[in-house]
């Protein structure tokens, strides 16, 4: 990895693994949906001034309809299911259940679209991994609110395939802010009408604000630039780095426990995720001769 991509895969790490503590800041003066709503429509108006030089008039008046199938996917339902289950759930553990997005990912292809030949021990990464989602259901803070958590790991897993087949000639980043335009005027009018007016202390707000300004805008940003430096092969490592941060930063900025059952589910879950997301060996050629041949090198 190169110097630039090296440095692009730290910042991409720590903005996507803090978000679970800032959210968790958040909660303490604001309702989950207004966490979700302020968010969004920071990460907005961050990203539109360069989003709408790469097309997005055009984008949002001439696919708005698909746009907004996967604003509600990838963005609304899902940050609102994850504020909503940090309502108990410590943000450490949000973060490592969110890491389950390839298990669910492999599953939808099961049943959704052109099955793509899988690497050998796939489906036991899927046990592995679910295996350490029963461990982790099992700590404190990892009961009912954490299955929230799951289900908003299942909306990212339909929204990335959602993206890929329905937007794949457009700018990942112009995509984005689309999403985020869309949802952000909806969930600000629910917000206003379902919860109480925040309790906004300068600790809450400086979360929100870096919640939408870093985490979400400045996020995105860092990880389409590691995708343009790296390729997204390399890329997608950090589905298995973002949730150390996030157990780290929950650990020492909040205090949030960490037991023996909390670290083997974590490690099962990452294990069991980086055996299901592998990329199966390439066929090896057939030889001319009869020659033996050493062991072929595959795509890890």
């Amino acid at each position: 990895m190169s110097r630039r991509g090296l440095l692009l895969f730290l910042i991409t790490s720590v903005l996507w693994g803090v978000p679970y503590l800032l959210i968790g800041v958040a909660l303490e003066g604001m309702g989950p949906v207004s966490v979700v709503a302020g968010r969004i429509a920071l990460g907005a108006l961050v990203l539109l001034p360069v989003a709408w030089r790469r097309g997005l008039p055009r984008l949002l008046r001439e696919r708005w309809r698909p746009l907004l199938l996967l604003a509600a996917v990838e963005v609304a339902v899902p940050f609102t299911l994850i504020a909503t289950g940090e309502r108990t759930v410590p943000s450490g553990l949000a973060g490592v259940l969110i890491a389950t997005e390839p298990l669910f990912i492999l599953g939808l292809g099961l049943f959704w679209g052109k099955r793509e030949r899988l690497a050998r021990g796939a489906w036991a990464g899927v046990a592995l991994g679910f295996l350490g989602v029963v461990v982790l259901l099992g700590v404190a803070g990892g009961g009912g609110d954490a299955v929230l958590v799951l289900a908003a790991a299942a909306c990212y897993a339909i929204g990335a395939v959602l993206m890929h087949r329905l937007f794949p000639d457009v700018p990942p980043l112009t995509v984005s802010a689309g999403m985020l335009t869309l949802a952000a005027g909806p969930l600000l009018a629910v917000a206003l009408v379902t919860e109480p007016a925040p309790q906004a202390s300068t600790r809450v707000l400086l979360a929100v604000l870096g919640l939408g300004v870093a985490c979400t805008a400045g996020g995105f940003t860092a990880f389409f630039a590691l995708i343009a430096t790296e390729g997204p092969a390399r890329a997608a490592f950090i589905t298995y780095v973002a949730p150390v941060v996030a157990v780290a930063s929950g650990v020492l900025l909040r205090s949030e426990p960490v037991t023996a059952r909390t670290i083997a589910g974590t490690v099962l879950i990452l294990a069991g995720a980086a055996q299901a997301a592998r990329r199966p060996r390439r066929p090896c050629p057939q030889p001319q001769r009869a020659i033996p041949l050493g062991p072929v090198q595959g795509d890890a």
